[in-house]
């Protein structure tokens, strides 16, 4: 039996399943046209018929398609497509991003392995920040950075993808401080999130902490039964320092490399944005001279905490709001 070819837009030949994610599916593909591989993302057919979520998905085409950097992954085009279902019908149009095809693991595949050596994980979080810090200044904030969206090449760069949740931030009225809907991936929450709150680039760079924090000790900061319960967590739990949840494995050498990092990863945890690292470019520059300086004293370490996490200023009322919030929330996976 032959096999059918589905050719979307006239142009972008649609191969193997490559991917899946919360809102859509990702297929390995061929440009007709320019006689080149791409990856092509196309929205679940069930939710292409809702109009809140096509209104996501093309607000993904338009934020990434301006993005044109080495650690982020390239947005060639975008279209709607309406190829006939069975029997004749005509079909809704459905939404597709043509984007570059990057080979390599995905970095949540390198974490499943075991914990990241440390030089290994400085470089993979630089690169992260590289693209954050590209991204912020195009007005871009992701509000997803998790492992499952950062791809490492056989050569070991790092290409951040799915700006699929991002909002612009412009001068305009539609900025990102006016947006308050709960978007992300609850391991990867920033509070705000969590909380329903106003985000900003602050919120890529507490995610991008949990990522450097997760590659370190091989697991997330907090693990719970639910979203909602590790959503909590976010907003409520003090993280211990990544060099106390070292792996059995880790030499000593790389231990006193892991607690050099603790202060570094911390900061970017804080749950105050105004105690984290102000930008991307703050971040890299302490990721650097933790590298190259030395490791804290317990006193050091444990005044930090104490600064950024305090005794237990949480109250009861936000936490109830909170957990209002999370449970009516759809968007978490």
């Amino acid at each position: 039996m032959a096999t059918i070819t589905r050719v979307m837009a006239g142009r972008y030949r649609v191969d193997d399943l490559i991917g899946r994610g919360g809102m859509a599916h990702v297929h390995r593909g061929y440009d007709l046209t320019l006689g080149r591989e791409v990856a092509i993302k196309i929205l679940d057919r069930e939710l292409a018929r809702d109009t809140a979520f096509r209104t996501r998905f093309r607000m993904e085409a338009q934020a990434a398609s301006r993005m044109s950097h080495p650690s982020i992954v390239r947005v060639f085009d975008a279209g709607e497509d309406s190829t006939a279902e069975a029997g004749g019908t005509p079909a809704e149009p459905v939404p597709f991003i043509v984007m570059e095809l990057v080979p390599g693991d995905l970095l949540k595949d390198i974490i499943a392995r075991g914990p990241v050596p440390t030089a290994d994980a400085v470089r993979y979080a630089d690169g992260i920040l590289e693209a954050l810090e590209y991204s912020h200044r195009a007005g871009v904030v992701h509000r997803d950075i998790k492992p499952g969206n950062v791809k490492v090449t056989p050569n070991g760069t790092v290409k951040v993808m799915d700006f699929g949740i991002a909002r612009a931030v412009s001068d305009s009225s539609s900025t990102v401080a006016e947006t308050t809907q709960i978007i992300g991936t609850a391991a990867y929450f920033s509070p705000e999130q969590a909380k329903g709150e106003q985000v900003d680039a602050r919120t890529d760079l507490y995610s991008a902490g949990i990522v450097l924090y997760e590659m370190l000790t091989g697991r997330q900061p907090f693990r719970g039964d639910s979203p909602v319960a590790v959503a909590y967590q976010h907003v409520s739990e003090t993280p211990l320092p990544p060099s106390e949840v070292h792996d059995e494995e880790h030499s000593a050498a790389e231990l006193e490399r892991i607690r050099a990092l603790d202060p570094v990863v911390l900061r970017a945890m804080a749950k105050d944005p105004f105690q984290r690292f102000p930008d991307a470019v703050s971040f890299r520059t302490a990721l650097d001279d933790a590298v190259a300086g030395g490791v804290p004293t317990k006193k050091q370490l444990s005044s930090l905490t104490s600064e950024l996490y305090g005794p237990s200023p949480r109250h009861a009322q936000e936490t109830a709001r909170t957990l209002r919030q999370l449970s009516t929330d759809t968007t978490m996976t």
